[in-house]
């Protein structure tokens, strides 16, 4: 079995922000449901992050979280799949969730939408 670094893509680096982020969840056939919050960075690498978040994700679940751009001095959107997740009682009445996650792509900003003729 490999171990976790040959898994992975590149190096972790240990970082520690909060990023916004922004997920929906289906209630039942008809109705979803919108949740937006702040995911702590545990580390991250150039294929994914670890988060800290204060509600639940399945694996597999994907969502959009607001990251620095290095090429632009603004924030992007990219699209993150959840690879793993696990339960970390804080208290009796609160849970928090670290999820494993790698990036998908990221949304282009509204002003590099590509124009239809």
């Amino acid at each position: 079995m490999p171990t976790q670094q040959e898994r992975r893509d590149s190096e972790r680096v240990p970082c520690r922000r909060a990023y916004p982020y922004g997920l929906t969840k289906s209630v039942d056939n008809s109705t979803v449901e919108f949740s937006e919050g702040l995911g702590h960075a545990i580390n991250s690498s150039v294929g994914g992050m670890l988060l800290l978040l204060p509600e639940e994700v399945d694996q597999r679940q994907v969502f959009e979280i607001l990251v620095p751009s290095e090429a632009r001095k603004e924030q992007t959107t990219k699209l993150v799949e959840v690879c793993w997740t696990r339960l970390i009682p804080v208290s009796g009445s609160v849970k928090m969730y670290l999820a494993g996650t790698r990036f998908l792509f990221e949304l282009p900003a509204p002003g590099q939408l590509p124009q239809t003729r």
